[in-house]
């Protein structure tokens, strides 16, 4: 007997479904509520959008994203590079207040981060991926968290174009064998590089003064060298940004398999017992509405609300979750602990009159000194202030409520401690800026991998309530002292020749603020100025770290959730540790890994 699919088949007559498959760009919820997807992803922006990509490349797969911003990608403070931070502080911007009247920036807009961040695009040291599985106790997931592996997302996600014979002379180069030319996230050097001087003598003078390596291409996993580093643009485009919304939906837009739902928050991650079933989602005000998942719920929401969701929905640390009456799903301690965020000062100095940039940028090369490189302009001994007080710091982060105990954050202050003595992770970005501070030529200095830990915990159970946040800047010491390095070696970056024939006179911080002693200034004098002017770099991250249980992960090596089924993570809040590097490019490859999971 045939089928009656079969039997209408053969009379030629054609099927029609009894429902519509939604897909395109949403924002009426009545749409969605109550539909049922394959999957469900929380958060439209990096890790939402790689993964929504390439499970729908599948027609049979069905995709719902849930993003809380709009569609933004027609916005120049969105596409064009050289409006870059005028998104800040407005509605494309979350703006998490954090302590110490600091804030943290974060794309709230489809892409999320990718359509208002820096675009730099550089990778971290090959130990530092390959570390990835020692917090696992071992467990690298067939070869995907380690160098190899990493490496193999990040360049599928890639699509370099290598520098043109102008962006060569200004002093790009590149080596083919470290990249791939077919990926979707468009990465190559700005057609307005700059053709001044200063970029080239900043290069020189780290290479042949401060034991940093000069690189024609530091994405091979030898970040700890000075170098030019690709953006995430399209030449293609304008050299517009390329970001995940460009890259990853723009194309695959007209899938039919593919939703997503714009301008409203996932409020809570619905479950049978342990296991995810949907999301509850909602506009502020009040309405809430749910959509229901076969297979498995993203949460790809970032590392400051994807740890909030699961909080309100009952996956945390029970001692904070009864505190709010809420009814405790799994007992997962982890999640919200273990903060890392990254702290910056710049220096900054006056050129020479009529000195002439040459070019827009963005600006693209910077230096990632080691422990060797960074000591050698100050005579701080950073590995010893290491050595002699984790101990100290365990103690401190578990008094705070920022790791699961003090054994668990003294090993991972042991493997931090050995990719920073041994194995030659830089320990400061040292970012050369045309035009900033002040307009003139300057270095934005940050402290890559802080050993001070912080939290996130919501405060209520209103999902629309900022959570707490509070990364304990500077609670190590040792954070503050490699700060005040990184500083020193900025000013004596500029104090050379030849950088040094084409400024005037330091105007950040500035001789009458930090003195000029013989040595690039004082402790004492560098961390007032320091503590009083720090920003975020608005790198958070580990917030439901990749880690064994034993040490406060939150999610295996599959990157689901413990103790929960159906449940994933999918963004930088996984990341266990920071790398010698901006986030994109690593979060990328993160994604892309996690999508062939």
């Amino acid at each position: 007997m045939i089928s009656s699919k079969a039997h209408l088949l053969s009379l030629g007559m054609t099927l029609i479904p009894l429902t519509k498959a939604l897909s395109g760009l949403i924002t009426d919820p009545t749409q969605v509520s109550n539909q049922s997807f394959d999957y469900v992803i929380v958060g439209g922006g990096l890790g939402g959008l790689v993964v929504a990509n390439r499970l729908s490349e599948n027609p049979d797969i069905s995709v719902l994203v849930i993003e809380a911003g709009s569609d933004n990608r027609d916005d120049p403070r969105v596409y064009d590079p050289y409006q870059y931070s005028v998104a800040f502080n407005t509605e494309l911007d979350w703006n998490w207040p954090s302590s110490q009247g600091r804030s943290i920036k974060g794309g709230k807009t489809l892409g999320g981060s990718t359509s208002i961040n820096g675009l730099a695009q550089t990778r971290g040291q090959k130990a530092q991926y390959d570390s990835l599985s020692t917090f696992l106790g071992g467990d690298d997931a067939g070869g995907v968290w380690n160098w190899d592996g990493m490496l193999f997302g990040m360049l599928k996600s890639e699509g370099f174009s290598a520098p043109n014979d102008q962006q060569n002379e200004a002093g790009a180069s590149s080596n083919p064998a470290l990249h791939n030319t077919s990926g979707p996230l468009q990465v190559t050097y700005p057609d307005e590089i700059f053709h001044g001087p200063q970029q080239k003598y900043f290069q020189t003078v780290v290479s042949t003064n401060f034991s940093v390596a000069s690189s024609p291409d530091a994405d091979d996993g030898n970040a700890n060298v000075v170098a030019f580093h690709p953006n995430t643009m399209s030449w293609q485009d304008s050299d517009h940004r390329s970001s995940s919304a460009t890259a990853y939906y723009s194309p695959v837009s007209e899938r039919s398999n593919l939703a997503i739902l714009l301008q409203h928050l996932a409020t809570k991650i619905q479950f049978d017992g342990n296991k995810a079933t949907g999301v509850e989602f909602g506009a502020s005000s009040g309405d809430r509405y749910t959509v229901n998942a076969n297979k498995e719920v993203i949460v790809s929401a970032g590392a400051i609300q994807t740890p909030a969701l699961l909080q309100l929905s009952g996956v945390g640390d029970p001692a904070l979750l009864n505190s709010l009456g809420i009814n405790v799903v799994a007992n997962v301690s982890g999640v919200g602990k273990n903060l890392q965020e990254q702290t910056m000062n710049s220096v900054g100095w006056t050129p020479i009159d009529g000195f002439d940039f040459q070019g827009r940028g963005p600006s693209d090369c910077m230096a990632y000194p080691d422990l060797l490189g960074l000591t050698s302009s100050s005579n701080n001994d950073i590995a010893s202030t290491i050595s002699a007080n984790i101990g100290k710091y365990a103690q401190e982060a578990y008094d705070a409520g920022a790791v699961v105990s003090v054994e668990a954050a003294n090993a991972i202050f042991a493997i931090q401690e050995n990719l920073m003595v041994n194995n030659y992770s830089g320990l400061v970005e040292v970012f050369f800026d045309s035009g900033f501070p002040n307009g003139g030529l300057g270095i934005d200095l940050w402290q890559l991998l802080p050993f001070s830990r912080g939290t996130v915990k919501i405060k209520s159970t209103d999902p629309f309530e900022y959570p707490d946040l509070d990364p304990r800047y500077f609670a190590a010491d040792v954070d503050l002292q490699i700060q005040i390095a990184g500083l020193r070696m900025a000013r004596k970056i500029f104090q050379t020749a030849p950088l040094r024939s084409i400024v005037t006179e330091e105007n950040a911080p500035g001789y009458g603020t930090v003195p000029e002693d013989g040595n690039g200034g004082s402790d004492e004098d560098w961390s007032k100025w320091i503590i009083d002017g720090f920003s975020s770099v608005y790198h958070p991250i580990a917030t439901c770290s990749m880690m064994s249980q034993e040490l406060g992960g939150v999610v295996g090596s599959d990157l689901k959730v413990y103790n929960t089924e159906n449940l994933r993570i999918v963004d930088a809040s996984v990341l266990p540790i920071q790398f010698s590097a901006h986030l994109s490019a690593t979060l990328y490859g993160l994604a892309e890994n996690a999508a062939d999971m």
